[in-house]
């Protein structure tokens, strides 16, 4: 849908509205892109390149094999902009691409229920860096995450996104999955696959040679398809970056509902955003390291009954209600008899709670319409009939084999020689962080410490939450709006993982980074490969990453 410049100023209830420049204009580079163009094939001018790259991506319209097709291919100049819905709560996000682009929009339907939408993005052949990189979306969302394209774009990848197999604005709905038992799998797994193949088919046929190497990078609902696409389809990548990954989806969904239930026994259904921030100040001074994170909640034994209220002193203290919530928040779901379903909460990220148990008419995410379209395939299902005795074992039962890539045999990836990095913020504040540290000592368990170590790293975070955010430092990438964190492979960690992949340089640290208002470092953090932890050396400003070493816990 083309629109012109003035009508995309503002987002509308659409997935995205795009403004398209069709004609030669000069390219429009800053921030990331200048970084990463500056001097390279992408530097020539426009003409030289648009006529070939415009022929021969104008021939794969109506290209594809069943079950795939290619709707439409046309080669795009800058300026390419679009508002796109991004997650959690009606969230929008403009994109603006500064560098021309064939893109091709295509459909997958391996079964006749199926819809599954991609586009595919393809730099001018002489600015092409021989590689693929598939990017991943997040929460339930059903939508083409133009943010992630373009970061693989400016960098010279040939990337490709999926919609998932479904159409939704809203991170938290899977009202689509109701009777559509076909679009479910396409959402755990297949949607993923097949963009994947048929993406990399055309990137051949554009280029007319198939790319070196490929790259998988995503957080949330995309870690959770980095790790099928490792579990189920290990040829796919040759590289891959799992963040914050949902190993478990019945679990994680266990685990919020969980947490709404506790939440709905306080007076007010959950908890003020002041009295959030005064447990997190308490959990740091209980537990904090010299620079006040957390470098392993696991450690930390704060009990918010230390903060029991003696007086009606509004926003100061927790209620009795309160403090019950907090603890099931943090024990995460169990069974009458204290069977442990899934992990609950890391102490250390309560500030950012808000973000998702806030709203007492919406907590969570996506666990209500994941029992009521999912599991029990009734609108009307409602918590008060939740019983986790049984539930959480009926929806793992049903659905395990379709959304949880929690199996730790990890050899078909392993022994084609792939690599992976999974990073997860030790606060955050949706998909629990202990879920990583497990997962790994479950591969580990099965395959051995030392064939883990030739494909495997685990950074976590300390004071990071959910993908990016929270009070630490959270910054992984370098990218348009992180510009100033640099193309290092200790800094960026795309970067780290080619080096791995293409010359074998496995990372034992990363450098994490934070931004102030203005888009300047203004804190580095020491991030060490799990299970070694970083431990300051005892002189030195405490938020500069070099005054930090790893080391055995």
């Amino acid at each position: 849908m083309l629109t012109s410049h003035r009508e995309a100023k503002r987002p509308m209830k659409v997935v995205a509205i795009l403004s398209v420049s069709l004609c030669a204009s000069p390219w429009f580079v800053t921030g990331l892109a200048e970084t990463l163009l500056a001097g390279s094939a992408y530097a020539q001018s426009s003409d030289e390149a648009t006529g070939s790259d415009a022929k021969a991506c104008a021939a794969l319209a109506g290209d594809g094999k069943l079950p795939w097709s290619v709707n439409s291919a046309g080669f795009v100049q800058p300026p390419f902009t679009a508002y796109v819905a991004v997650g959690l709560r009606d969230s929008w996000k403009k994109v603006t691409v500064p560098v021309p682009f064939c893109r091709v929009v295509g459909t997958i339907k391996p079964k006749p229920e199926s819809d599954i939408r991609f586009e595919l993005w393809l730099p001018p052949r002489a600015g092409w860096n021989g590689k693929f990189e598939g990017v991943g979306s997040g929460a339930s969302l059903g939508t083409i995450q133009y943010p992630a394209l373009m970061r693989a774009l400016v960098r010279g990848y040939a990337t490709a996104a999926t919609d998932n197999g479904h159409q939704s604005e809203s991170g938290f709905d899977e009202s689509w999955a109701m009777g559509q038992p076909e679009r479910v799998v396409d959402f755990g797994y297949r949607a993923e696959h097949m963009v994947t193949q048929a993406a990399k088919t055309l990137t051949e046929r554009f280029y007319g040679h198939a790319p070196r190497h490929s790259y998988f990078v995503g957080c949330s609902q995309g870690g959770h398809h980095a790790l099928t696409e490792a579990q189920r389809f290990p040829e796919d990548y040759d590289g891959i970056v799992a963040g914050s990954p949902v190993y478990s989806w019945t679990g994680e969904m266990a685990g919020q509902a969980w947490n709404a239930r506790a939440l709905q026994q306080t007076t007010t259904g959950t908890l003020p955003v002041q009295k959030l921030q005064l447990l997190q100040q308490s959990v740091t001074k209980a537990c904090g390291g010299a620079d006040g994170l957390l470098d392993d909640p696991h450690q930390c034994s704060f009990d918010p009954a230390a903060l029991r209220c003696t007086a009606a002193i509004a926003n100061s203290c927790l209620t009795e209600s309160e403090i019950e919530a907090v603890r099931r928040m943090y024990q995460g779901p169990r069974t009458s008899t204290g069977v442990q379903l899934y992990p609950g909460l890391s102490p250390g990220g309560e500030a950012r709670w808000e973000r998702l148990w806030g709203d007492p008419k919406r907590l969570g995410g996506s666990w209500q319409d994941f029992y009521r379209f999912m599991v029990f395939q009734n609108p009307a299902w409602e918590l008060s009939t939740m019983d986790f005795d049984r539930d959480p074992a009926l929806a793992r039962e049903k659905l395990r084999n379709i959304l949880d890539p929690d199996s730790p045999d990890l050899a078909g990836f392993s022994d084609r020689g792939g690599k992976i990095i999974v990073y997860h913020g030790w606060a955050d504040d949706m998909v629990p962080s202990q879920v990583s540290t497990d997962y790994y000592a479950s591969v580990t368990a099965k395959m051995g410490p030392e064939p883990v170590k030739h494909f495997y790293r685990l950074l976590m975070i300390p004071g990071m939450g959910h993908c990016g955010v929270g009070s630490g430092a959270n910054v992984l990438f370098h990218s348009e709006e992180a510009a100033a964190v640099p193309l290092d492979p200790d800094r960026d960690m795309l970067t780290a993982l080619e080096q791995w992949v293409e010359q074998g340089r496995a990372p034992s640290s990363f450098v994490a980074s934070q931004l102030d208002k203005d888009g300047a470092i203004e804190r580095t953090r020491l991030a060490c490969a799990f299970p070694s932890i970083a431990k300051y050396r005892g002189s030195g400003d405490v938020n500069r990453a070099e005054n930090w070493t790893c080391s055995a816990k």
